[in-house]
C-alpha cells in the first residue's frame, strides 16, 4: 500500500485506527484458522539486547514464552518477557516482544523496523505476516514443502490467549497479509550438510550379533551395508543398492513375521515402503505400506506395545503429535495410536531397544531448543497414551551431533547410540556411545569412542 493510499485509508477509518488498528487489534473472523497446536515449552533466551541483533532461534523462544504462559489478549494490558520488560498484549505487542524491541509497535509502525519480502516463499521462522489494517502474526514455518499451510503464533483477539495455529496460504493472500523480516535478525550458521553418509539406520541386519549400519552415500545415492564388529566398530562396507537419494526417513524393525530385520523408507512422493530383510545385510523386493508419509518425520522402529512385532513411530509435522503405527506382521500397518504430543520440539528420534534392562523398547530423542538428549522409557503398552514413561536426560550439547542411529552395537544386551560430529570443520567423525544400563535408576550412555571418519 502506498503512503498516499494509507493516508486516505487512515482518515476514512480514524475511529477504528484509534480504537483498534493503532494498538494492533485483531478483527479476524471466528473461523480464521485451524485448531490450536500445542508445542513443548521453551525457556526464553537472554542473549540479545533491546533493539539489538537477534537470532531466529531467540525470536521463537521469546514468542514461545507468552504462548506457554497463555497470556490473554488485551489492548490495554501489559505483560513482561522473561527479563521483566513489558509489552502490550495485543498482536503487534506480541511481535514486538518476539523481536525484542524497545517498545510495543503497532501494525502500522512494525514496517519501520522491518523489510517487506517479495514473496511468501522467502519467509523464514521469526519473520512476520502483517496486514497493517487488521492483524500481524509471527511466522513459524510451513507444514510441508508445498507451502500451502503456514504455522504461526499470535495474540488472536479478545477472549483468547497467545497461541500457535495455522493459516492457509489462500487465507494469507486473500486477507492481505504481507511478509516482513526484522531488520536486525541474525541468520544462524546453517546446519552442516551431509558430505559423506546420510540417512543412517542401525540394527542386526546380518548374523554377527553386533548391530550393523545401513546408510546412503550423499554424493552418489548408493546404499551401503556396514557389518557390525567387536567393540561397537564396523567392518568393510558393501554396496547393496543405488538411487537411494530419492528415499528418506530410513528406519529398521521386524515388520514381518520371519524374525529378520527389515528396512522402511519414504520416497520423494510420500510413499512408505518396506524392504524385507534377507538376514545377510541385503533386502528383498519392496512393497508399499502407506501413502502421505511426507506429512510425517523422524521415523523410528520399536515394539512399543510388546506384541513381538516392531511398530513404526513418527511425528506428524503439522501437529507435533507422536504416533505409533502397529505392525500387522505381514509388512502392513494397523490403525495408528497417538502416544505423545508436543514432539515438534524434538528431533533425531531413534530406538536403541532396551536401555534400562526392563525388557521394553525405549526411545531416544534430542530437544532442539537445548541440544539435550533424552531417553523415554517404554512401558510396553499403547493403551491410554501411556506408551512412554517420564523422560530422563542422558546427554547435553547434542546439537553438535547429527545422523543419530541406534542399536546394540557392542552386543552386550543394552542399546547404544552412534552419531556423527556435525561441527563446522569436522570431517564427519562417527562415534559410538555405549549404553551402560541403569545407574541409580537412570539409563545412561558411557564415554564415546571414535569408530569412523568421513561420515
Amino acid at each position: 500500500m502506498s503512503l498516499y493510499t494509507r493516508a486516505l485509508k487512515k482518515s476514512a477509518i480514524a475511529a477504528l485506527v484509534a480504537a483498534a488498528v493503532v494498538t494492533g487489534m485483531n478483527t479476524l473472523p471466528a473461523a480464521d484458522s485451524a485448531t490450536d497446536i500445542k508445542v513443548a515449552p521453551v525457556a526464553a533466551a537472554t542473549t540479545s539486547s533491546v533493539n539489538g541483533p537477534i537470532t531466529r532461534a531467540e525470536i521463537l523462544e521469546r514468542a514461545q514464552y507468552w504462548v506457554d504462559k497463555a497470556v490473554p489478549y488485551s489492548q490495554s494490558a501489559w505483560t513482561g518477557d522473561s527479563l521483566g520488560k513489558n509489552y502490550r498484549t495485543d498482536c503487534s505487542g506480541f511481535v514486538s516482544l518476539a523481536w525484542h524491541l524497545s517498545d510495543s509497535k503497532t501494525t502500522w509502525t512494525l514496517p519501520s523496523v522491518s523489510t517487506r519480502l517479495s514473496s511468501l516463499d522467502q519467509l523464514k521462522p521469526g519473520d512476520a505476516l502483517n496486514n497493517i489494517d487488521r492483524h500481524v502474526v509471527l511466522f513459524i514455518g510451513w507444514t510441508d514443502s508445498t507451502h500451502t499451510t503456514a504455522i504461526v503464533q499470535e495474540q488472536p483477539r479478545p477472549g483468547l490467549t497467545a497461541r500457535q495455529t495455522t493459516y492457509s496460504r489462500s487465507y494469507i493472500v486473500n486477507d492481505g497479509f504481507l511478509p516482513y523480516r526484522y531488520n536486525k535478525v541474525v541468520e544462524e550458521a546453517p546446519t552442516p550438510t551431509d558430505t559423506g553418509m546420510t540417512n543412517l539406520v542401525g540394527g542386526n541386519f546380518g548374523s554377527t550379533g553386533n548391530a550393523d549400519i545401513v546408510a546412503v552415500e550423499a554424493a552418489t545415492g548408493k546404499l551401503f551395508y556396514y557389518p557390525g564388529a567387536s567393540g561397537g566398530k564396523l567392518g568393510t562396507r558393501v554396496q547393496i543398492g543405488s538411487n537411494w537419494d530419492t528415499m528418506g526417513e530410513l528406519t529398521s524393525g521386524q515388520f514381518t513375521a520371519d524374525a529378520k530385520l527389515d528396512l522402511a523408507a519414504v520416497d520423494n512422493q510420500g510413499v512408505l515402503w518396506i524392504y524385507p530383510g534377507n538376514g545377510n545385510g541385503t533386502f528383498g523386493t519392496r512393497w508399499q505400506a502407506g501413502t502421505n508419509w511426507d506429512n510425517m518425520r523422524d521415523l523410528a522402529g520399536a515394539d512399543v506395545n510388546k506384541d513381538g512385532k516392531d511398530d513404526i513411530l513418527a511425528v506428524e509435522s503439522a501437529t507435533g503429535n507422536l504416533y505409533a503405527y502397529p505392525s500387522t506382521g505381514t509388512g502392513g500397518l494397523g490403525v495408528r495410536v497417538q502416544i505423545g504430543s508436543n514432539w515438534n520440539g524434538m528431533d533425531e528420534i531413534v530406538s536403541p531397544g532396551d536401555m534400562n534392562k526392563d525388557g521394553k523398547d525405549d526411545i531416544v530423542a534430542r530437544e532442539v531448543s537445548t541440544g539435550n538428549l533424552y531417553v523415554y522409557p517404554g512401558t510396553g503398552t499403547t493403551s491410554g497414551g501411556d506408551a512412554l514413561g517420564n523422560r530422563v536426560q542422558i546427554g547435553s550439547n547434542w546439537d553438535s551431533m547429527t545422523n543419530l542411529v541406534s542399536g546394540d552395537f557392542n552386543n552386550d544386551g543394552v542399546g547404544d547410540v552412534d552419531a556423527v560430529q556435525a561441527r563446522v570443520g569436522d570431517s564427519g567423525t562417527l562415534y559410538t556411545y555405549p549404553g551402560t544400563g541403569v545407574i541409580n535408576g537412570t539409563a545412561t550412555l558411557g564415554a564415546r569412542v571414535q569408530i569412523g571418519t568421513n561420515w
